[in-house]
């Protein structure tokens, strides 16, 4: 990441209330040429912009073939689809363009009278990896004592996993089990890991929260990342990554830290709002990530691909003010 795009934008939230970017990207996936057969069927999705408050102006430039389907803009984990017999080995791609508008929300000062919330609304499990074990249940108890609203105990939340969870790099998700319960206890985990652990700790103190990932994206850089979204009433459904928070807090920038709880900054693409949500269009083999979706499946004649046998590329073209 560039450090000077990212301050030159949160100078601009703290003195304007809001940064804006506009970004034209393409991402695409093909067989690696020993995985190709003249004849076979192969089904191809890529990830692309889906409905969210920072996002606006969301258009598909070119789609190269012709796709079979799109999903709507509001669906969980937003796709392109193709479905097609293969005569020659080719990429799947597709560009687009969207707006990003990062407003900013002041959650240590001035914090407005926090309302708590009187229906059930996504503080649940959700099997295997958001489970209210014992010791989350003991965990989440101990770091929110004392605390008397919801606002109160999100921050909580996020203070223990930013100050206290370190960044590692991490197996494949389906290769793990309860992994929310497991960063708890080791305390390392990629930006995912991190976010499933300040979203089941928020749930388990009776804080809504949920998912929402996509690309980590800035004029020459783009990168697969999670982050969360936490409501709050009066200010609604805010934003926090504990991933850039916990980076800030090993910086000692606490500055930085407070303002991913609460914000983002604007470049990012949002393409799924929910964790674990299958395709509009489901894939009939196994999928290579059954949990997210950020750089695109394939199959084969209905056998999932695995992310050794295609290749994924995703690159932002430009990115302006």
């Amino acid at each position: 990441r560039n450090e000077m795009y990212f301050q030159d934008a949160i100078e601009e939230m703290y003195e304007n209330g809001a940064s804006k970017r506009r970004f034209y990207c393409r991402a695409s996936v093909e067989l690696k040429d020993e995985n190709f057969e003249k004849g076979n069927v192969v089904r191809a999705y890529l990830p692309i912009p889906c409905a969210c408050d920072p996002q606006s102006n969301m258009k598909l430039e070119k789609i190269t073939p012709e796709p079979v389907h799109i999903s709507p803009e509001d669906a969980p984990q937003r796709v392109v689809f193709w479905e097609k017999k293969m005569e020659e080995n080719h990429p799947f791609t597709v560009e687009f363009s969207y707006v990003r508008t990062a407003e900013y929300t002041d959650l240590w000062n001035n914090v407005a009278q926090v309302r708590e919330l009187k229906f059930k609304f996504i503080r649940d499990e959700l099997m295997p990896h958001i489970r209210f074990t014992p010791y989350i249940q003991e965990l989440a108890e101990k770091i929110t004592e004392g605390k008397n609203n919801s606002l109160e105990r999100a921050r909580a939340c996020y203070d223990f996993v930013t100050k206290n969870v370190r960044y590692s790099f991490m197996p494949a998700y389906f290769s793990q089990e309860n992994i929310a319960d497991n960063c708890a206890k080791n305390l390392y985990g990629d930006c995912g890991v991190q976010t499933l652990l300040f979203i089941t700790l928020c749930r388990c103190v009776g804080v809504p929260a949920k998912w929402e990932s996509g690309w980590a994206a800035e004029p020459g850089f783009c990168g697969a990342h999670d982050w969360a979204r936490f409501l709050v009433q009066p200010y609604g459904w805010l934003y926090a990554d504990v991933s850039y928070g916990g980076d800030a807090a090993a910086l000692g920038n606490e500055a930085r830290r407070r303002f991913y709880f609460g914000n983002l900054d604007p470049f990012r693409m949002s393409a799924n709002t929910a964790f674990q949500a299958d395709f509009d269009v489901p894939k009939e083999g196994f999928r290579a990530d059954p949990y997210d979706n950020q750089v695109g499946e394939m199959e084969i004649n209905g056998r999932g691909l695995e992310y050794g046998e295609f290749v994924r590329r995703k690159e932002v073209l430009f990115c302006e003010k």
